[in-house]
């Protein structure tokens, strides 16, 4: 970009309340449909009973529902909640620390997202450990990225 194109910067898209139109997603995210997540939901819990939750949290993210319908998206964190929900929290660190930063990241991203549900405040004292040994693991990177992330779930 040379010095005279300043002129022809968006600069709507840098602004943190800027929302993606599902045009700007990848199509695969954007028309996830109810039976994706179905599908997803017994993929996760054949993960969840192995205890491969490593494995659960990679296959959660790849196939996340950005730019979907609200129901998707319930479902789809509804299933993401079972991973969180299906470990002890003492085994909690010990997973934390098989996971990459950029896992981390989003993990810190779901962890948010379900933190704003009704339906998983009972639970918000296990999300709450989950957030905790993360910091403790990698520190509060995780937090401020997705403070400034604009794809939301």
């Amino acid at each position: 970009m040379s010095f005279e194109d300043w002129r022809r910067i968006d600069v709507d898209k840098y602004d943190p309340d800027y929302q993606y139109t599902p045009d700007e997603l990848p199509e695969e995210k954007a028309g996830a449909t109810a039976a994706d997540m179905q599908a997803l939901t017994q993929t996760l819990r054949g993960l969840i009973q192995r205890m491969e939750i490593a494995q659960a949290f990679a296959t959660a993210i790849e196939y996340a529902p950005y730019g979907a319908a609200e129901e998707v998206r319930v479902s789809f964190l509804k299933a993401v909640f079972e991973i969180f929900v299906s470990v002890k929290m003492n085994d909690v660190a010990g997973i934390t620390k098989q996971l990459d930063l950029d896992t981390l990241d989003t993990v810190v991203k779901f962890l948010y997202t379900l933190m704003g549900k009704d339906w998983a405040l009972k639970q918000s004292g296990l999300l709450l450990v989950w957030l905790d040994k993360i910091v403790e693991q990698v520190g509060e990177g995780p937090i401020i990225r997705y403070l400034s992330d604009p794809y939301k779930l």
